[in-house]
């Protein structure tokens, strides 16, 4: 893995996770910032998964490339499926809390994702 391109994306969806946290503890729906802040996640993941997929061969002594790749598509499928939800939920604050759950287990899928780069099964 890149490791400059896992923190940024890393870094993103920290920013997504309080965006959606402060707009939850608010009151509000998702707004123009959040969607902007996903839209970027949701790019970084992309180029995550191309990257990943690239250098798969290279991953830690006991890597699975199946499993790895399996988190990678998991991650590339999970914020847009967030995203179409809390769009439909966007006249009430549960859109926000929708974020704010994808935002903090794709956080989750990242660190598993490392960890079995490095071969932690």
């Amino acid at each position: 893995m890149f490791a400059p391109l896992t923190y940024l994306t890393g870094a993103v969806l920290v920013v997504l996770a309080l965006q959606a946290g402060y707009a939850l503890l608010r009151g509000k729906p998702i707004d123009d910032p959040m969607f902007w802040t996903g839209l970027v996640a949701e790019g970084l993941i992309v180029v995550q998964l191309v990257v990943g997929i690239a250098l798969s061969g290279h991953g830690g002594h006991g890597m699975s490339a199946a499993l790895f790749i399996a988190y990678l598509a998991g991650l590339v499928v999970a914020l847009p499926v967030a995203g179409v939800w809390a769009i439909a939920e966007r006249e009430s604050r549960s859109s926000s809390g929708v974020i704010l759950v994808a935002g903090l287990g794709l956080l989750v899928m990242l660190v598993r994702l490392v960890q079995i780069w490095n071969g932690h099964g």
